[in-house]
């Protein structure tokens, strides 16, 4: 209980981040305890297979590819966006 307390303590942040494939916001939804992340459109295959390794879904009602919010979450994320920062160099 005390994480979801810790959890809404600090409320939804989000934070902008440019790639290869544009802007991808990158949103802590602490209301539905998830991360997310948001494309300015459909992204690639090699994006896809990323975001679902890493234990992202897509949610059409919340328009996002999503997880559980938490430090698991919060890491996945991370490696999602070096493996699309890395796929873009390559």
């Amino acid at each position: 209980m005390k994480s979801l307390t810790r959890m809404h303590d600090r409320g939804t942040q989000s934070q902008e981040v440019e790639t290869q494939a544009g802007a991808v916001e990158i949103k802590e939804n602490a209301d539905i305890a998830r991360i997310q992340m948001i494309f300015p459109g459909k992204p690639d295959e090699a994006t896809r297979r990323a975001l679902k390794a890493n234990g992202f879904r897509w949610s059409p009602s919340q328009g996002a590819w999503q997880r559980h919010l938490n430090e698991a979450g919060r890491w996945a994320a991370e490696r999602v966006m070096k493996a699309i920062s890395a796929e873009g160099a390559a």
